[in-house]
């Protein structure tokens, strides 16, 4: 039944692929963005304004409601500085550097856990154009996952809260060497060689490789497909971990935003029994632009975990989360512009109000009593986004 279920989702996430590339293919294209001067970067010492440093970010703050537990808080979410240089017409800089706090857990096995402030540098990355001709660029360091639509920074993302498809089913970061081509303007790839899922120092003597190609029939119509494979446990070079990825992403119109991700994954040895554990996973979404200030974004989450490798629990977890947002301004923030691959401008500040059911096939969830656990979780997140 759970292989049936997991196919029935790659069917329904084939059609969707399907269906998007020919309702792209007959609606009218996304406007292009127009010619909007960037923010001045800061020249020092008659220095060319094209390669001057330029300096940007974001800051988050949100208030969170757990409807199980009548818990309730203000909290300075994150704060995030970004720094970019061009060096020369081949070699380029970005660098990020983020204090956050962790979003609290609704899972009654994470409860009393500290919620620290953690600082980490979220990105760090030099990036070399071979030759201007070529569409190839190599990029070492530290780096997002190019195998999502889900990401890391709040901006980028059309939600406040995260899936558990981007919880718990695939790598957010990776930390090594990425090489990226665009062979044509329908087709790129990448291919990575990093430590490892969301490590910045390997904790083991292996490395993990992924593949990732993409295909964009028009501007507005997006399909990847890729594999993430390597060794992710502690001072274990063994039991690989395979993961495959699909992505879709549409804009039919000027307003609408659709897709989503697909997630299956295996590790050996690493289920309850010594067998191989495995997960499957899928998000989708759809975004509306509703005028120049009111957007509103729906998502549906499913992650099967079946043997608990992923989230320690055998179970499957579903998520129904509806956000209307306020967006307010908008203009050049460093790489903070557009959503990705989308012609939606960021705007200078956003607020957005999730309001979210999860519901698990067992009581993982916390409640008003100690150490009893339910199956269904609701919660209402406040948070704001300001770009700088």
């Amino acid at each position: 039944m759970k292989s049936f279920r997991a196919l029935r989702t790659l069917v329904l996430f084939t059609l969707l692929a399907v269906c998007g590339a020919a309702l792209v293919a007959q609606t009218e294209k996304p406007v292009e963005p127009e010619a909007v001067t960037a923010k001045p970067a800061l020249a020092l010492f008659g220095e060319e304004p094209s390669r001057a440093l330029s300096i940007s970010g974001f800051a988050v703050g949100s208030y969170f409601y757990d409807f199980n537990t009548d818990k309730n808080s203000f909290e300075p979410s994150a704060l995030a500085v970004a720094f970019s240089k061009v060096l020369s017409d081949r070699l380029s800089v970005f660098a990020q550097l983020t204090a956050s706090r962790e979003a609290a857990s609704p899972f009654l096995a994470d409860q009393g856990a500290p919620s620290d402030v953690s600082t980490d540098i979220d990105n760090l990355q030099l990036s070399w154009v071979p030759s201007a001709e070529s569409g190839l660029q190599i990029t070492f360091g530290k780096f997002d996952s190019p195998l999502a639509i889900e990401r890391d920074d709040a901006p980028l993302n059309f939600q406040a809260t995260s899936s558990f498809t981007f919880t718990f089913a695939r790598p957010v970061k990776f930390a090594g060497i990425q090489i990226h081509e665009a062979f044509s303007e329908h087709w790129e790839g990448w291919a990575i060689l990093s430590n490892g899922w969301d490590v910045d120092r390997d904790n083991n003597k292996a490395k993990t490789g992924a593949l990732y190609a993409l295909w964009s029939p028009t501007l507005s119509a997006h399909i990847g497909l890729g594999v993430i494979y390597g060794a992710e446990k502690d001072s274990r070079a063994g039991d690989p971990r395979t993961t495959g990825v699909l992505t879709l992403l549409f804009q039919p119109t000027q307003k609408w935003a659709l897709g989503g991700e697909l997630v299956a994954g295996q590790e050996l040895h690493s289920s309850p029994t010594g067998g191989t554990a495995a997960w499957y996973a899928g998000m989708a979404f759809a975004h509306r632009r509703l005028g120049e200030h009111i957007g509103l974004t729906a998502r549906l989450d499913y992650l099967d975990d079946r043997d608990g490798s992923r989230t320690g629990q055998p179970q499957v977890l579903r998520s129904v989360t509806v956000s209307p947002q306020y967006l307010f301004g908008g203009g050049f923030f460093g790489i903070f512009r557009y959503l990705d691959r989308t012609s939606l401008r960021l705007p200078e500040l956003a607020v957005r109000l999730d309001l979210r059911y999860d519901r698990s096939t067992e009581p993982v969830f916390a409640s008003r009593l100690v150490d009893v656990g339910r199956r269904d979780h609701g919660s209402a997140t406040l948070q704001t986004v300001f770009l700088f």
